[in-house]
C-alpha cells in the first residue's frame, strides 16, 4: 500500500509542478513582463522589448546613454524572482551627437564608442569654423557605445550625425579693413584662404612702416559664398583704396554693398567707385568720404621735396595758407596779389632746383566743370608763369587745377577763385 502511495506522489510530482508552472505563466508572467517594460521605460529606454521565459528574462531596447543602460539593467535585476543573464542584456547605446552655438563657443554634447573620433570631430569643425572655440568636455566616448546602422565613421561633413550641425554653421562672408596711423586691420570671414592671403599681401605693400594685423581675418571652406569674393579685382581696389594715408575703412558683408570711409578727393572717389563695379555689380557703394582738394591735402601728407629741413621748415611755414585770389571768371592776376608773389619770389628762388613747388587751382564747386577747371587751368598756369617771370626756376614747378570740393566742407577753400601754392 505504502508502495502504491508512493508510486503514485511520483506520479503526481510532475504533474503538479506543470500545473504549478503553468498557473505561474497565466497569472504572474504577464505582470512581470508588464512590470519590467515599465522599469526599462523609467530609465529612458526606447523601443523596450521583454521576453520572459520561467524565472529566465531577456531584455533590448535603445538606451539614450550608458548611464541609462546601466541604471535599466540594475533595475532588472533586482525584478524578484526573473534572471538576467549577461547574454540576454541586448539594450544598446547608439551613437549620439549634438551641438549648442553660445556666443563664440560651439558645445558639443553626445556619446562616441571608444576610438579617436571625438578629436577627430574637433578637428573638423575647428578647419571649417576657425573663429569658433569648440568644446568637447560633454562628449564622451564608452564601449557600449554603437554606431547606428549606415553611420559608421570615418566622420566626415557629410556623415548624417555632423550634417545638420555643420549645416546650422555655415556663416555669410563678411570682410572688415581698418587703416589706422599704426596698423592695417583685417577681420571677417572669407570662403577662400588664398584670398585671405592676397589682401594681406597686398596691404603689406602699402603698409608702409604700419602692421598689417590679419590675426581676426579667417578663412574657411565652410563660409558660404559672396559675390565680392573675387580675388584679382577686390586686389585692385583695395591696393589703391589703402595707398592713401589713414584713417580709412573698408567694409563689405554678404548683401554686397560696400562702405567705404575716409579722406578722398573727387577723383579718386571716381576711380575707387569704378574699381568696386566689378567686385560688387548693381550694389550702391555707401561712401562717408571727407572731400579734399588734392592728395597733398591728405592728413599726415609727408612732404616729398628733398630740400634740408633748415630750409624746408621756414618754407613750409611762408607758403602756410598761401593763396592767390582772382576775379570772377578771370585768369589775370590783381595788382594786389601779383606784389604778394613778386615778394615771395626771392625765398623760392633760394630754395634752388630742387624745391618742388605746386600751384594749384581751386575751382568754383558751383560752375559748370568744364568751364571751371579750363579757367583753373589758366590761373595757375598765369601764377606760374609770374614766379618764372621772377626767375623763380620752372624745373620742378608743376601747375595743375585740384578738384572742386563743396563750399562749407572742412577742407573747402576760403575762396573757390583761388590758387594755391604748396610743396609736393
Amino acid at each position: 500500500m505504502r508502495l502504491s502511495l508512493c508510486f503514485f506522489m511520483l506520479i503526481l510530482l510532475p504533474v503538479a509542478t506543470g500545473v504549478h508552472a503553468w498557473l505561474f505563466c497565466r497569472e504572474n508572467l504577464p505582470l512581470l513582463t508588464q512590470e519590467a517594460v515599465a522599469r526599462l521605460q523609467a530609465a529612458g529606454v526606447r523601443n523596450p522589448v521583454v521576453d520572459v521565459r520561467f524565472f529566465d528574462i531577456a531584455v533590448s531596447g535603445e538606451a539614450p546613454d550608458p548611464p541609462a543602460r546601466q541604471q535599466a539593467l540594475a533595475a532588472i535585476r533586482t525584478l524578484v524572482p526573473l534572471r538576467l543573464l549577461p547574454s540576454e542584456e541586448r539594450i544598446h547605446v547608439e551613437a549620439s551627437l549634438s551641438a549648442t552655438l553660445e556666443q563664440n563657443t560651439l558645445r558639443l554634447k553626445g556619446w562616441f564608442p571608444a576610438g579617436d573620433e571625438i578629436s577627430n570631430v574637433q578637428r573638423l569643425l575647428a578647419e571649417l569654423r576657425p573663429d569658433l572655440v569648440i568644446n568637447t568636455a560633454e562628449l564622451r566616448s564608452d564601449p557600449e557605445v554603437r554606431w547606428p546602422q549606415g553611420m559608421r565613421p570615418p566622420l566626415t561633413a557629410a556623415h548624417p550625425l555632423l550634417k545638420p550641425i555643420i549645416d546650422t554653421l555655415r556663416v555669410p562672408a563678411a570682410l572688415h579693413i581698418q587703416a589706422k596711423a599704426d596698423a592695417i586691420v583685417l577681420s571677417g570671414l572669407l570662403p577662400d584662404t588664398l584670398l585671405k592671403e592676397e589682401l594681406v599681401a597686398v596691404l603689406a605693400e602699402v603698409a608702409g612702416a604700419r602692421e598689417v594685423d590679419p590675426t581676426a581675418l579667417k578663412a574657411s571652406p565652410h563660409v558660404l559664398p559672396a559675390a565680392f569674393a573675387k580675388p584679382e579685382l577686390l586686389t585692385a581696389f583695395v591696393n589703391s583704396f589703402f595707398s592713401l594715408p589713414p584713417p580709412r575703412s573698408f567694409d563689405i558683408q554678404s548683401d554686397g554693398i560696400p562702405h567705404l570711409t575716409g579722406v578722398a578727393t573727387r577723383q579718386l572717389e571716381s576711380v575707387w567707385l569704378a574699381l568696386l563695379r566689378p567686385v560688387t555689380g548693381s550694389a550702391k557703394v555707401d561712401a562717408q568720404f571727407t572731400l579734399v582738394p588734392s592728395r597733398y591735402h591728405f592728413p599726415g601728407y609727408q612732404i616729398q621735396s628733398q630740400l634740408p629741413p633748415a630750409t624746408l621748415d621756414p618754407l613750409r611755414e611762408t607758403l602756410r595758407g598761401c593763396t592767390i585770389v582772382f576775379e570772377a571768371g578771370s585768369a589775370h592776376i590783381p595788382p594786389q596779389e601779383q606784389t604778394r608773389l613778386a615778394t615771395l619770389a626771392p625765398t623760392l628762388l633760394a630754395a634752388g632746383p630742387t624745391l618742388g613747388l605746386i600751384i594749384g587751382a581751386h575751382p568754383d564747386p558751383a560752375g559748370p566743370e568744364s568751364v571751371e577747371k579750363d579757367i583753373g587751368k589758366a590761373r595757375a598756369d598765369a601764377v606760374l608763369s609770374f614766379l618764372v617771370e621772377q626767375g623763380v626756376p620752372a624745373a620742378d614747378i608743376h601747375a595743375e587745377v585740384f578738384d572742386a570740393v563743396p563750399a562749407g566742407s572742412p577742407a573747402a577753400p576760403a575762396s573757390p577763385r583761388s590758387v594755391e601754392l604748396l610743396l609736393k
